[in-house]
């Protein structure tokens, strides 16, 4: 039997590269009639730009760049020819700040344009850039200073570049780095900019803001979409995804050669998983929490799309599994059989992987043999 083990990552537990192993070991040594084919996948989110490099066969590139407060950190970044791979959480990200500290106000994606800048000067003329766990709502204004913009406000006072800005924001002089740059942003969720769906409302409140700085931060996202439609004559708000991760495709897609692109659409087609889809005689997505938001196009959705366009049985494995995503799939299954704490279900992710694949493997070699 033919088995494609293609997951996501389970946020806080295990990788989509350790699942794949677990899930690889637990069915071999139920037999080795088994063959496997590992896809780990992402969507846009956790481990997007890891799962891009380990493809591609990229070269990391360290870098010092601007934190989201502004702290000199150590970020990275991946080069494969003249595509880099950028995370955007590895320098503006959440993962930076302590809970406590987070303020989209003051947060900047300074960091991030540091890290296209520098790919750029290294001679990369296409980006895929990840947008998942950003610390920040700031438009992008901190992305473009570090990219040579100048932003100014009423007073022709030159601006830093950070969400508080936004209001304050009047104009924008270009630069020209990005002009003959093919840049592809990798977003996993599809909110427009503004209201109650957008960056500020959706996400604002994850990123540490109150409730007046919603309010504020909605305004200033209003405010450099107004700026940016009368600079280049592009209308950026309504775009899906442009309200994913601060707003931060708003320039890009402004002033470049910039698209939004589905995360888990495009993750799937670079690593070509529906020509295994095609192979295999069943496949084995999943992530932590399979639910509603599963079914948003997120990892595990993307390829239960291509296992049924291939008339492919899918089953799901997940942390926590909720009905409502239950039809995506032939079959859905928890990784454990009873009441444990969320510490435990994280900490011990692996032995409980392990566990529910080598029963699936029993189950699946009975009915072969049968």
């Amino acid at each position: 039997m033919r088995i494609l083990i293609a997951p996501n990552s389970m946020k806080g537990s295990l990788s989509a590269f350790d699942f794949a192993d677990i899930a690889e070991k637990a069915l071999l040594d139920v037999s080795d009639e088994f063959e496997i084919r590992k896809i780990p996948i992402a969507d846009g989110g956790d481990l997007t730009g890891e799962v891009l490099s380990r493809h591609l066969g990229a070269k990391s590139i360290e870098v010092k760049v601007s934190g989201p407060f502004g702290k000199i950190i150590t970020s990275k970044y991946s080069i494969s020819g003249r595509i880099a791979i950028i995370e955007m959480a590895d320098s503006s990200g959440m993962k930076l700040i302590k809970a406590e500290e987070l303020n989209p106000l003051l947060a900047s994606s300074f960091g991030t344009g540091e890290l296209i800048k520098h790919a750029i000067e290294s001679g990369c003329s296409e980006i895929y850039l990840a947008i998942g766990g950003s610390a920040t709502v700031d438009g992008g204004l901190g992305m473009m200073r570090a990219l040579g913009f100048k932003l100014f406000d009423g007073e022709k006072n030159e601006l830093k570049g950070c969400g508080q800005d936004l209001i304050h924001l009047k104009s924008i002089r270009k630069s020209t780095l990005i002009d003959n740059i093919n840049i592809k942003i990798i977003c996993d969720v599809d909110n427009p900019l503004l209201g109650i769906n957008g960056a500020a409302h959706v996400f604002g409140p994850q990123k540490g803001a109150t409730s007046e700085m919603v309010d504020t931060l909605d305004k200033g996202l209003k405010n450099l979409a107004d700026i940016l439609l009368e600079q280049s004559g592009k209308d950026v708000r309504n775009i899906p995804g442009s309200g994913a991760a601060g707003g931060i495709s708003l320039p890009l897609l402004a002033f470049g050669q910039a698209e939004i692109v589905p995360g888990a659409d495009f993750i799937c087609e670079r690593l070509e998983v529906e020509k295994w889809t095609k192979w295999a005689d069943l496949i084995i997505t999943g992530e932590g929490k399979i639910d509603s938001q599963t079914l948003n196009n997120k990892a595990p959705y993307a390829v239960s799309k291509l296992a049924r366009r291939n008339r492919k049985p899918i089953l799901a494995i997940g942390g926590k599994i909720e009905v409502e995503a239950s039809p995506a799939f032939d079959g859905c299954f928890s990784l454990v059989n009873g009441p444990v704490t969320l510490e435990d279900a994280i900490l011990n992710a692996n032995k409980y992987l392990y566990s529910a694949v080598n029963e699936l493997g029993r189950l699946l070699l009975s009915i072969r043999k049968k």
